[in-house]
C-alpha cells in the first residue's frame, strides 16, 4: 500500500524543507494543484519516477509523468494538474523503479 506523503508549507526565508525515504509500495500526497515535489538520488544508478495519471491530458491522451532521476542528482516537478492526476480521493500517486537511496518531499509555497 502507498505511504502518504506528508504536503510541507513553506513560508518564509529559512525554511528548511525535510525529506523521507521513498516507499517501496509507492508515495502518494493531496493534491491541490500547488505542491510541488522534489526527489534526491543518492544512488550510483538513474531512478525511474512515475506519477500517475487519470484522466487525458489536453491532446486526448491518458499517459503518466514518467522521468529519470540521475544518479546524484535532484529533480523538481512542477506543480502538478489535479484535473489529471488527482484521484477521487484527492490523492496522486508515485511509484518508483527503485528506491533504495531515493528521497522524497512534497512542498506548498
Amino acid at each position: 500500500m502507498s505511504v502518504l506523503l506528508a504536503v510541507q508549507e513553506i513560508t518564509g526565508v529559512g525554511a528548511a524543507p525535510t525529506f523521507t525515504a521513498a516507499a517501496a509500495a509507492g508515495n502518494h500526497f493531496a493534491n491541490d494543484g500547488r505542491v510541488v515535489l522534489e526527489f534526491v538520488n543518492g544512488h550510483t544508478a538513474p531512478i525511474t519516477v512515475t506519477i500517475d495519471s487519470f484522466t487525458p491530458c489536453n491532446q486526448g491522451f491518458d499517459h503518466d509523468l514518467i522521468f529519470a532521476v540521475a544518479a546524484g542528482a535532484r529533480h523538481r516537478t512542477p506543480p502538478l494538474d489535479p484535473g489529471r492526476f488527482r484521484r477521487a480521493d484527492g490523492n496522486t500517486y508515485i511509484t518508483y523503479s527503485l528506491v533504495t537511496a531515493l528521497t522524497v518531499g512534497a512542498f506548498r509555497s
